[in-house]
């Protein structure tokens, strides 16, 4: 049944690009037999019409990103590397509107060995890597909007967002924006470094804007696990500035409904402790507990977990039932969100993965998602869970 799964991911992935966080598209992955591996250590369009520029980049000492105003520019990065050892890099879209930010990490599947990673191709850019030229293609301003495009979109009076600066995080690392370690599956040497690649993009994003007055660390399906995963880095990374968190489609299941094998392969192939908080032991043995330790840790700040009830994606991943995601959300809500003052959950009774990149309007129980999300950016007391 599980090979059955995995022969669909491909596919998957594909209705997933460029933008990986579409709700038809794919998140995290399903299947540990077979493995060869020895362990060693969306987009959117420019507001004027312009085509995406190439910034500054390529420099690894910490300097700030300089970039044209509300245009789209490609930083690459020499210390930053795909799955498949190229460089990569971020794109930026900055503005004096506000003193806010918006670091976005973007979504597209997973895999862990041979099969995952090169035969079903199950997650989005291993083989191929992502620069400049993904970038240019994935943010042609000619092209229609992208589906990650609404949160990115300055002219929609509804977006919370619309006047802040834009970093958008790529993916083509395999281990859900996690990893720091060099695997060889069959003949290719396989580079999950997606958590590496954030240190390095850090050190350039904060230099860049010296004034923050917060920040929104946010992420579909693999990018919302990744989010997750970093949060308390990316806060770490900014100090004093408040750093709030939005985890789309990235709910963190454990035993059952993650089996306790396809775990234990995820962390040794990814080396996911590195990414995962330092003084948080129970991290490194189940996945719901990064929630207890920000409940926990991070009080001051607002976070916020989306999803459907009948997320399709993640269960393919995972290796169970789609019938079974209702029990599991449910359960992840009220025992790792409902608990935490600072923390809300908004669920869709629907089928479907990934909410930031639907298609607007999105409506639970009379509560309009971008309107919920106003209230989180707005500090307003009134803002509280949705159920459906």
């Amino acid at each position: 049944m599980i090979r059955a799964r995995i022969a669909s991911l491909a596919a998957l992935v594909a209705l997933n690009s460029p933008a990986c966080g579409d709700d038809r598209g794919a998140s995290p992955s399903a299947e540990t037999e077979g493995s060869s591996a020895a362990v060693t250590t969306d987009g959117t369009t420019s507001d004027g019409g312009e085509q995406p520029t190439t910034g500054d980049g390529g420099d690894p000492t910490g300097a700030a990103i300089d970039a044209p105003a509300e245009t789209w520019t490609w930083v690459p990065f020499a210390d930053a590397h795909c799955a498949n050892g190229e460089t990569t890099g971020i794109a930026v879209n900055l503005t004096t509107r506000s003193d806010r930010v918006v670091l976005y990490l973007e979504g597209g599947g997973a895999c862990w060995d041979e099969a995952t990673c090169y035969t079903t191709n199950a997650s989005a850019h291993v083989a191929d890597g992502y620069g400049e030229a993904e970038f240019a293609a994935d943010f042609d301003p000619h092209r229609p909007k992208v589906m990650t495009a609404q949160i990115f979109d300055r002219d929609d009076a509804d977006n919370p967002f619309r006047d802040m600066s834009f970093v958008y995080v790529p993916y083509c690392t395999g281990d859900m924006h996690g990893g720091d370690n060099v695997v060889t599956y069959g003949e290719r040497t396989t580079m999950h470094v997606g958590g590496a690649n954030l240190v390095a993009y850090l050190a350039r994003i904060v230099p860049t804007f010296p004034d923050a007055g917060r920040v929104y660390l946010a992420g579909a399906s693999a990018g919302g696990y990744g989010s997750t995963f970093h949060w308390w880095r990316v806060q770490q990374a900014f100090g004093d500035v408040r750093v709030d968190l939005i985890d789309d489609s990235g709910p963190p299941l454990d035993p059952p409904y993650l089996a306790e094998e396809l775990s234990d392969v995820w962390r040794a192939q990814w080396n996911l402790a590195a990414s995962l908080p330092p003084d948080c032991p129970e991290c490194l043995e189940t996945f719901g507990a990064i929630y207890d330790y920000y409940g926990a840790n991070h009080t001051t700040q607002r976070w916020a977990l989306l999803s459907y009830t009948r997320d399709w994606i993640v269960p393919i991943y995972f290796g169970f039932t789609q019938e079974a995601f209702p029990q599991a959300i449910a359960e992840i809500v009220q025992t790792h969100v409902a608990p935490y003052e600072n923390a809300r959950y908004f669920l869709l009774d629907a089928v479907g993965h990934v909410l930031l990149t639907a298609r607007l309007p999105v409506t639970s129980n009379g509560v309009d998602l971008q309107a919920w999300l106003g209230q989180m950016v707005a500090d307003d007391p009134a803002w509280t869970s949705v159920d459906p």
